[in-house]
């Protein structure tokens, strides 16, 4: 049973299933979960090495406070060293755009770059068995999300298109010895980014 840290410091609280209401029944029957409320807590399970993966559900990781960047780096490490890390929950709906491109470009050495905040029909994508089981998936949805852009195809799991160039809903990708995602879901209304 893999061990889930779900780090939920900004109001959004994992366990009352504000955003994805089937998911924490389904996760609690096939993994052992912790929700962090506090960095510090989080710290503490990091650098233990218990978590197998990491769910990021606000911003809080991407600020530039010195206890957010020591989480992150511990983070970045972890992931870099075998976890599976996935931004998602409330995260792309409150962070600063250029530091979540920053943090993609400098911590995990990835092209993905913010694209736009808005709804789009998703597709799911052709994905490689091993990283990611897609055959429960749905095959299309509607989306209000950010969208992520310079995602490699063969990195996202659910597409949508701005022009001609295909966008990430959800995007997933090695990283070191570990894997990174990003879920785009947004609760609020959607606009396009300057």
């Amino acid at each position: 049973m893999p061990n889930v840290l779900v780090l939920s410091f900004e109001g959004f609280s994992f366990s009352s299933r504000q955003l994805y209401p089937q998911l924490l029944p389904k996760l609690l029957s096939r993994a052992t979960v912790h929700e962090s409320l506090t960095i510090q807590d989080a710290l503490n399970y990091v650098s233990t090495g218990w978590p197998s993966i990491i769910l990021i559900a606000d911003a809080v990781i991407t600020y530039e406070m010195e206890e957010s960047q020591r989480l992150l780096g511990a983070i970045v490490d972890f992931t870099k060293q075998g976890c599976t890390t996935i931004f998602m929950g409330f995260t792309a709906e409150t962070v600063d755009h250029r530091r979540l491109n920053t943090i993609f470009k400098e911590e995990f050495d990835l092209r993905w770059r913010v694209a736009e905040l808005t709804r789009h029909d998703t597709n799911l994508l052709p994905l490689d068995e091993f990283m990611i089981r897609t055959k429960c998936l749905v095959p299309a949805f509607y989306a209000n999300a950010l969208f992520l852009g310079k995602v490699p195809t063969s990195q996202i799991v659910y597409s949508g298109t701005s022009g001609s160039a295909l966008t990430a809903y959800a995007a997933f990708t090695r990283v070191g010895l570990g894997k990174l995602g990003f879920i785009g879901d947004v609760i609020t209304p959607c606009h396009h980014i300057a």
